[in-house]
């Protein structure tokens, strides 16, 4: 967003010291002494010495002749911009959400139908081994009836 309305360095703004405003820069110089005297207590004593305050000077003449509407906009319409890429952000995410659940669903009922047919499997193999058993159990006590049979024609005679 720096396209000549305000060009700041990366510094957070801080007040301007007294002793380092010079009058010829500022208009109402006795109005801004009274305000610049008040936020002189601001400046933390580290900043005064490192030789920062002349940053925070240059940053606030530099914020003096910005157009604060115009950077608004801009914000405005940056806010706009981001607000855009996340609605596509969400509508892409959204899409893949939903291929994931057809993809999950798709593989749920693949392992239910194959989970049937084993069902259908078994219970084919259980029905024919109790169809073999019985047949089995029939043939046994026809067998057993025949021995009974012959005993009793043997017993007979």
């Amino acid at each position: 967003m720096s396209n000549g309305h305000c060009s700041s360095p990366s510094l957070i703004p801080r007040p301007i010291a007294v002793n380092s405003v010079r009058e010829n820069e500022i208009p109402d110089a006795s109005s801004n002494t009274q305000n610049l005297e008040a936020s002189a207590e601001h400046i933390p004593q580290d900043a005064a010495e490192d030789g920062v305050v002349d940053e925070y000077e240059k940053l606030a003449l530099s914020l003096r002749d910005c157009d604060w509407e115009q950077l608004q906009k801009e914000f405005a319409d940056a806010m706009d911009e981001r607000s855009q890429v996340e609605m596509a952000l969400h509508k892409e995410t959204a899409e893949l959400l939903e291929m994931f659940i057809a993809w999950s669903q798709t593989t749920a009922y693949r392992d239910e139908d194959r989970a049937y047919k084993r069902f259908k499997t078994r219970m084919g193999f259980a029905q024919t081994s109790e169809t073999k058993l019985e047949e089995k159990k029939k043939h046994y006590a026809n067998v057993v009836r025949a021995f009974e049979n012959a005993l009793a024609l043997l017993q007979f005679d």
